[in-house]
């Protein structure tokens, strides 16, 4: 597994993950303070969340079934939607403004209901890990795509295609450390919602 090579890709990436960060924050601000223009699409997505949590039985163990179905959740599709980044980097994109309007909106929702110190309570704690890790794994989608569509053009020119060939085959071998790394963090993240964020949100 070659660490080094993961480092490398990560220090190439800086606009990338910039990018990536904007998309959210417009996603976020849309679900926030537009979300009467996208009402039918977050609404439907809150009741998909809702849905998810109804699967945790009420057991003794509950939180021990919510860290599942949270790390569940969040890596499979972090590490999912870098493979999808293959087709040309639209689904990253989809993904990350998406969840900033969805962020946004049930923000805004649990203001109302409760307090801006509520919100910061139950978003913060894991939130700070787990938003992190989503933008970067949309970044490393992105950049797939248009290193697809890099090699795809290339095609023209023998000489060019070699090379661009190359830099797709060196990104896609640092795909392993960094989902890995993903993982880790994503597994953190979900312990901290599990736990702290739990907590915080009853008391």
């Amino acid at each position: 597994m070659n660490w080094k090579l993961a480092s490398a890709q990560i220090r190439i990436m800086k606009h990338y993950f910039i990018a990536s960060s904007l998309v959210f924050l417009v996603g976020l601000v849309l679900g926030a303070g537009f979300s009467d223009h996208f009402q039918s699409f977050l609404a439907s997505q809150v009741q998909a969340l809702q849905e998810i949590t109804k699967k945790i039985p009420d057991v003794p163990n509950q939180q021990w079934q919510l860290f599942w179905l949270i790390f569940w959740n969040n890596t499979s599709k972090s590490l999912l939607i870098i493979v999808l980044g293959v087709f040309f980097g639209v689904f990253p994109l989809f993904f990350l403004m998406a969840n900033g309007m969805i962020l946004g909106y049930i923000a805004v929702l649990s203001a109302q209901k409760a307090s801006w110190l509520f919100v910061a309570k139950t978003i913060l704690p894991h939130g700070i890990i787990e938003i992190p890790a989503v933008v970067i794994a949309c970044a490393f989608g992105i950049r797939f795509g248009l290193l697809v569509i890099k090699t795809l053009f290339s095609m023209l020119s023998p000489a060019r295609s070699v090379k661009a060939f190359e830099e797709l085959r060196t990104f896609m071998k640092s795909l392993v450390p960094v989902g890995l790394s993903l993982v880790l963090l994503l597994f953190v993240a979900a312990l901290i919602e599990s736990t702290l964020t739990f907590w915080l949100a009853k008391a």
